[in-house]
């Protein structure tokens, strides 16, 4: 089906391609577990194979993203390294077509724009919703493993605690503070006990905090230099924490982004306002610019590796970077008007990549002639 030069172009892009994404992958995942997950593995708040887990699922929505840098990479370095060694033109005078040089570059283009539609569509989706739903639920099913022994907690907006041991759901030698900006100490009310118990309210999605047969001060005003306060002792008091100051912006509510094909086509037909259905569609049509992106870039990569005739990795790396940010800016850039749906957003995002191939048509066109 392929002869050995195209087999060996092939090659060469395959290698160069999965380089650079398995590159811009890990970056990507690394900026991602910086941000969220990497602290909270060093707190101990989650153990080394759930970190793991949840990034190996990150991993398809990265792909989409670094495909396409990828693809950008692999065509200019190929076809870079052979116009520098004037290995083209040995071709063109063996009388090797041109179009028998690019059909190898084409067809795996062709190929990665099915790849990116399936991950945008499907893969990416569920990787999302796993990462996410996957952090939520471990709070929910293990809340200890998110609170440390030995120090002060500080998690949870207008409480201090401090605790001894733990053992499941149960905790010892505990200590609570109240925290009263209002007041002189900073304290409203300290509490202790030596045993207390730690579950999750499904219903509101908080942590209770029971303390049992313990005692404390109530911390009622200040004279001078002498802090007033009211002895308190109790057999049971409870403590509502609510989780989304604990993880912050890990507890999600499903968006467009997080869809699939079919969610998204399921909320395009029951959206009630024009503005409801111009978003849905614009979820819909911008994963398919990325993913018939690829084949925009590989049309404009091809001229310009053979224009420019460049081996360098690090110069063909930087040029293949700017292209796709570029890409990527002006996307986003329309995609901002989705709060104005009457400029159709939806078929704006059609724009860069359309642009695109206008200009890298005529240009493939005159380096083929050429």
């Amino acid at each position: 089906m392929f002869n050995t030069l195209q087999r060996y172009l092939m090659r060469q892009f395959l290698v160069a391609c999965a380089s650079t994404v398995c590159l811009f992958v890990f970056i990507l995942i690394i900026g991602n577990a910086v941000k969220e997950v990497l602290p909270m593995l060093a707190s101990g708040k989650i153990q080394l194979p759930f970190f793991i887990d949840i990034l190996w699922h990150l991993i398809p929505s990265m792909v989409a993203y670094s495909l396409p840098l990828g693809v950008l990479t692999a065509t200019l370095l190929v076809l870079g390294r052979l116009s520098s060694h004037n290995e083209l033109l040995a071709m063109k005078a063996s009388g090797i077509s041109p179009y028998t040089i690019i059909a190898p570059f084409l067809l795996l283009a062709s190929l990665g724009t099915l790849f990116t539609l399936f991950v945008n569509f499907h893969w990416g989706p569920h990787s999302i919703v796993y990462y996410r739903t996957a952090l939520t639920n471990l709070i929910r099913q293990k809340p200890l493993q998110f609170i440390q022994t030995g120090t002060f907690v500080k998690d949870f907006p207008g409480y201090m605690f401090f605790i001894e041991q733990k053992h499941r759901d149960w905790v010892e030698n505990c200590w609570l503070w109240e925290l009263d900006g209002s007041q002189s100490s900073g304290v409203n009310m300290a509490l202790h006990a030596k045993k207390g118990l730690l579950r999750y309210d499904n219903k509101r999605n908080r942590l209770l905090f029971t303390l049992l047969n313990g005692s404390g001060e109530k911390y009622l005003m200040q004279s001078g230099d002498t802090i007033h306060t009211q002895p308190i002792a109790f057999t049971s008091t409870e403590i509502a924490l609510p989780l989304s100051h604990l993880l912050g912006n890990l507890f999600f509510r499903k968006r467009l982004g997080h869809m699939t094909l079919t969610e998204l086509r399921g909320e395009f037909a029951r959206a009630h306002s024009p503005k409801e259905k111009v978003l849905a569609r614009l979820e819909i049509q911008r994963n398919a610019v990325f993913g018939f992106g690829i084949l925009a870039m590989i049309l404009i990569a091809i001229p310009l590796s053979i224009r420019f005739s460049r081996t360098e990795t690090s110069i063909n790396l930087v040029l293949a970077i700017g292209l796709a940010m570029g890409f990527y800016t002006l996307i986003m850039a329309i995609s901002w008007l989705e709060a104005a749906p009457q400029w159709r957003p939806d078929w704006l995002v059609w724009m860069p990549p359309i642009a695109l191939w206008l200009i890298a048509i005529p240009l493939l066109k005159r380096i083929i002639q050429h």
